[in-house]
This record gives structure tokens, sequence and C-alpha cells, in this order.
């Protein structure tokens, strides 16, 4: 479940070269047979909001909150219901009232993927630790409910949000109209609870950073307020794919992974300072020789393929033999070859014997779980503790929305095409006190730090605005609880700017 929210980056990323390294005819995994399951749809529109009151120990202190689960009959073509969007809120007890607590909106990404990563692995009031059978659920102390009010969304076709028998809801299996979609129920879960006063914060990790920024656009084109706040993770935001440009940003990740397998002389060096070592170089000298092409002279390629051999850890002859240019697969399958393994692409610290990644490509990553979390223990959480019966097995991963995802002409036309960045720059200007926050980790060779970084500056963003952050960890930053904490801090800080910020 919590890498699965990056298989439409994974499908969009693999290349030829994947292909040659590995058996294309290799078979899928079962998980990946599982999400392609149709959806179930619901017999009829329905609107129930369900309502418990509830105590955790959060930060070390007693917290008493109400969790509301709200179904929304989402609108068609026609103005009828053609399916029903449901929501997780937490709404803390607080003195005055919750008027004028924060309120921050949680999703997801893939785009398939629900709620569930965010909701129950990080920021909601309950997590769930272990794998398997033996995972469980516990009061989770790093949750963000002590700080703001959250809700947690499902988009539909994702968790519990489900189309109703016999109506098209494809219009939300899209850019556009999936955004549209989550600005509604926001719009919607606002008005209802009394807190269209409250500031607002949306969080969204990776494909669901595309669907924030989405989201800012189409809540300016209704004219419609804006938020207050906009935290992304684990940015997928396009404007750093092609010539020169995907190999700049992606260099200082390959560093990274590289220094934290030992692959390098360290020197004594931070993994914070070989990341910015190689950044510096990504910036500068490489660059510039990735710049000249064929104009390169032998003894400058020759100079650069020394220093990349340095940074990263490929030998020397490759890098020239690939002509300074490396695809994911050309680093993840011989950083350690000489040891039999490979690397990981959504975590390049996993690893596993070349021998054994007999899937298809991608899902030979052995860093993607692909959904194999427990959808069976968030089912009886949602029943026992939150009075919330599932018409239909939950969602954690869909990936047949993934496939038949319309890019829209609006927002490029293509994953390839994508271009997100441009709307926080205009939201930015729009409402001068909207604060960003950006955080990723070092080891996520899917979405790279440097990419999402390069495509905020290159838009125009006024990073002066934006919280930026790195983390000692792959794609899902909350996965290790070390890196849960220091995003739990961050963001708790984040949020502090945000309601400091308002007029």
């Amino acid at each position: 479940m919590r890498r699965a929210l990056s298989v439409a980056l994974l499908l969009a990323a693999v290349c030829p070269v994947a292909v040659r390294a590995q058996d294309g005819d290799a078979p899928m995994p079962p998980a990946f047979l599982r999400a392609m399951a149709p959806m179930v749809p619901r017999d009829a529109a329905t609107d129930r909001v369900v309502t418990t009151e509830h105590v955790a120990t959060i930060g070390g202190k007693k917290v008493a909150y109400r969790a509301v689960v709200t179904e929304l009959p989402m609108p068609g073509a026609d103005g009828g219901p053609v399916a029903v969007a449901v929501s997780y809120g937490y709404i803390a007890q607080a003195k005055g009232g919750p008027a004028k607590r924060p309120v921050l909106f949680v999703f997801n990404g893939g785009p398939g993927a629900s709620s569930s990563p965010l909701h129950l692995q990080a920021l909601g009031p309950r997590r769930i630790v272990g794998k398997g059978e033996a995972a469980y659920l516990e009061d989770n102390r790093f949750s963000l409910l002590d700080a703001a009010d959250l809700v947690f969304i499902d988009p539909v076709g994702t968790g519990a949000s489900m189309p109703i028998k016999d109506r098209d809801a494809s219009g939300y299996w899209g850019v556009g109209g999936d955004a549209r979609g989550v600005a509604l129920m926001i719009e919607r879960w606002l008005a209802a609870n009394g807190r269209t006063g409250s500031p607002v914060v949306l969080i969204g990790e990776s494909y669901g950073t595309s669907r924030a920024l989405a989201v800012l656009h189409e809540t300016s084109n209704a004219k419609k307020p804006l938020p207050d706040g906009v935290a992304l993770l684990s940015l997928a935001v396009g404007d750093s794919d092609g010539p020169v440009v995907s190999d700049v940003v992606k260099l200082p990740t390959l560093a990274s992974v590289a220094w934290y397998h030992q692959a390098i002389d360290r020197g004594g060096r931070s993994v914070e300072q070989h990341y910015a070592a190689a950044l510096a170089f990504a910036q500068g000298d490489y660059a510039l020789a990735l710049l000249k092409g064929s104009t390169l002279s032998p003894a400058t390629r020759r100079k650069v393929a020394e220093r990349m051999s340095a940074l990263i850890g490929l030998p020397v002859s490759l890098l020239e033999e690939k002509n300074l240019r490396l695809d994911n697969y050309d680093f993840m399958l011989n950083i350690l070859a000489a040891k039999g393994l490979r690397t990981g692409q959504l975590d390049g610290r996993a690893t596993r014997a070349i021998a054994d990644s007999k899937l298809r490509p991608p899902f030979d990553d052995p860093s993607m779980t692909l959904g194999a979390s427990s959808a069976q223990l968030i089912e009886t959480y949602l029943k026992s503790e939150l009075g919330y019966g599932l018409p239909s097995p939950y969602r954690s991963l869909n990936l047949g929305i993934n496939f038949k995802w319309s890019w829209d002409k609006e927002y490029g036309g293509s994953y390839r095409s994508m271009s997100f960045a441009p709307y926080l720059k205009a939201a930015m200007d729009a409402k001068p006190t909207l604060r960003g926050f950006t955080g990723g980790g070092y080891y996520d060779i899917t979405t790279p730090v440097y990419a999402g970084q390069f495509a905020l500056e290159q838009a125009g963003v006024p990073m002066d605005r934006v919280s930026a952050h790195h983390y000692a960890a792959g794609h899902s930053v909350f996965e290790d609880e070390a890196g849960l904490a220091a995003l739990s801090e961050d963001l708790h800080a984040f949020v502090a700017q945000v309601v400091a910020a308002r007029p």
C-alpha cells in the first residue's frame, strides 16, 4: 500500500533497458492482478455521515476528538450522482471551539491510490504498525491532530469511494475531473462542518502533489477561495523530463544511493554533504558537458566521467560508454553488480539478487509492495472504531484507474508533458499569504528530490515562501519511523507558519 501510490510514475518510466535487462515476458505479481480487479459499484447514491467520539495519545498528551466519516454523492455530466466519495475527518476538542483551528485535507497519489498510507501510517490519530498478519493499530504519537483537524480524502474509484451501478463516473478519472472532484469534496466538507473561515492546508504525496496543484488551478478558475498552505511530498509535478534536465536532476539522488551502499569513498561526508556536492557538480560541469553533446572533447568527457564515478560509484568506462547519460536501470543493475545485487527505484536502499528479480519491470523493484499491506485491517478499523460499514472491499490501490487516466489537453495531454508547478506560482501570486512545503527522500529514484525543486524554481515559485526538507528515506518518507518523526515535526512547524501568515 505504501509504495503503490507511485505505480503510475513507474509504469511511465519503464524503458527498453528495463525490458532488455530482465525478461519482458516475466509474470506480473499477484498484487498487481488484485489491483486490476474491477470496481464493485454501489447500488445507489447515499449521503451518510457517521460520527464517533475518541481519545488518543499524541505527542505525549491525551487528545479528545470526533471522527466524522462523510459520504458525498458526486455529480456527473447530467447533474445526477454517478459516484459516492468518502472522506474521513478528525476534529479535536479545543478551547473556544474548532473554528480557528486549521483543517488539513490529505490525499495520496497513484493516481489510483486511496488516502490510506497517509491516513493510517503517517498523519492520522491511529497508525498501523507491523506487516501482514502481525499488523495492528495503535495511537499515532506523530499525528498532526494535536495541531490541526484532519480530513483524509479517497478520490472516486479508490478506498471506499466507488461509482454507482449503471452510472458513468469516468469523468473523475483524469487530471481535471479528479481535481474538480477533490475540490468539491473540500468545499462541501468545510460548509457542512462550519469551517469556511478556518485556515486550510492541502497535503499530497507523489501524484497527489500534481493533484494538489491541479486543485489550486481548478479553484482559481472557479474564482473560489484558495487554501492557505500546500504541502507537497515526493514531488511529481512535471517539468523535469527530457534531454539534459532529466540527467541533471537525477544525479544527486544516484549519488545519495551510492553513499548509502558505500559504493564510493565517503571521505567522512554525511549524506547531506555528499548530496550537496553532487548537486553542485550536476548544476555546473555536468550540465555544461551534456549541453555540448557530440562537440564535447574526449578529454573533457573523461574528466567528467571520473568525477561522476567518484560521486555515484559506477566505473568510468561504463559512464563513457553511456555518453555520461544514465537511465535508472543502468544505475540500479550496476551499482552493486559485483555483489550480484540490484537496488530499488522507489527506495534505492532496498536490494535484491539480480538473479531473483523475475517479475516483469517495473514490478521487479525490490522496494515495491503494491498494496500488500492489510486492507482487511483498514476495513476492521473503519467498521469497529469509526462505525462505518463498507458496502464493498476497501480499495487501497486501483490500477484500473491508472491505465484509463486522462491527462487532459489543458494539463499537457500526457504524463511526459505535464506541468503543474506554474499553478503554484499563480496561486501564490494571487494570494501573497499562501505558504508551501516540500519534502522528499534522498534515496527516492522515482521522484528525485532535486526534480521537484527544479520544477518549482523554473516556474518562478517564490522559494522564500516554501519550506524545503530532505529526509534520509525513500519515496514514502513516513515508512521509516525516524523519517515519520522528522516529517511530523516539520509539518507541525509548517502548520504554525501558515496560521501565523494569515491576515
